[in-house]
């Protein structure tokens, strides 16, 4: 699934949770409209129930904030007044259409992400009011969506550095004079000693390993260690994991490609490529600072057509 889609998704979810609650209050808010005192009081006893908001405030219809700004702890009586009818959430919000959730924004005051919530205020179907409120996104109750690169993804470099491709010339690293010593590793890294995601800088001569046992640290080695077959003292023996999107021989050929794809082009050429066997992921980055993403199954397939 896209991203924008899991977000999308995301939103949907949350409206459903919070639409209900905003609602009520809002109903509420039609009968203290008219008392400034009331509002901030109905607002700040909600604000004490509430676990996801950080401040509530009501507009009128044309804009024009009424209450208070309210949070937990106290009545900010001084932003009373202040036309809001610019905010984007204003014009989407109507009596038939009476609830809206923004898009996330990084709060000015406590510099957290955010999203704002506004609920129409409906009085014989007449919109009176918007009640709004600043909900810190870290406190919501979000789905746990699992996020997945199923696309082909370019990202454009540097265009200092693109514009001067074909005034540079690939040299040849340390790595290049090794690599088949250096992919036989990785290989065995791979898929017998509990590596799961090896990135091989070629440029700079130099690899960075991800394994099982320790994920959320990675483990840097310079030329002589990636080249020294002793490396594999450090790394025991482990099953190869069932839930690896790639296979052993995907692992080689990927591998090979690599090395293709390095020594390609003088001008045009692989500087760092990243293999990952638990998400399939193939990372890519060229001398023109332009990077590739994508699956394991699209990059063998399309090997001839996009690289070579």
């Amino acid at each position: 699934m896209q991203i924008s889609a899991l977000i999308n998704k995301q939103k949907d979810f949350l409206s459903y949770e919070l639409e209900g609650g905003f609602r009520h209050l809002a109903q509420q808010c039609v009968q203290a409209m008219n008392s400034t005192i009331k509002l901030n009081e109905l607002l700040l006893t909600h604000m004490q129930e509430c676990q996801y908001a950080n401040l509530v405030y009501v507009l009128d219809h044309a804009g024009v904030q009424i209450s208070a700004n309210v949070d937990k702890e106290q009545v900010l009586s001084e932003y009373q007044g202040q036309d809001l009818s610019a905010r984007p959430f204003f014009n989407r919000v109507d009596a038939n259409q009476p609830f809206y959730l923004s898009d996330t924004y990084i709060s000015g005051v406590t510099l957290k992400p955010c999203i704002s919530a506004a609920h129409a205020i409906v009085k014989n179907d007449a919109l009176i009011g918007l009640l709004v409120f600043d909900l810190e996104l870290e406190k919501l109750p979000l789905l746990d969506q699992k996020i997945e690169l199923n696309n082909f993804s370019q990202i454009k470099g540097d265009p200092e550095i693109r514009s001067n491709l074909f005034n540079q010339n690939r040299v040849q690293s340390a790595m290049d004079q090794s690599i088949d010593t250096v992919h036989n590793i990785a290989t065995e890294l791979l898929c017998e000693l509990g590596v799961f995601h090896i990135k091989l800088h070629y440029a700079s001569s130099r690899a960075t390993v991800w394994t099982y046992d320790d994920p959320y640290n990675y483990r840097l080695h310079v030329l002589d260690e990636i080249i020294n077959p002793n490396i594999c003292l450090l790394y025991p023996k482990k099953p190869y994991p069932s839930t690896a999107k790639v296979s052993h021989e995907q692992v080689k050929q990927v591998l090979v490609h690599f090395h293709t794809m390095r020594f390609m082009d003088d001008n045009l050429y692989l500087k760092t490529a990243s293999l990952n066997i638990m998400n399939g992921i193939v990372g890519l980055s060229f001398s023109c600072d332009g990077n590739h993403y994508l699956s394991v199954e699209e990059f063998l397939a399309n090997f001839d057509k996009i690289y070579a």
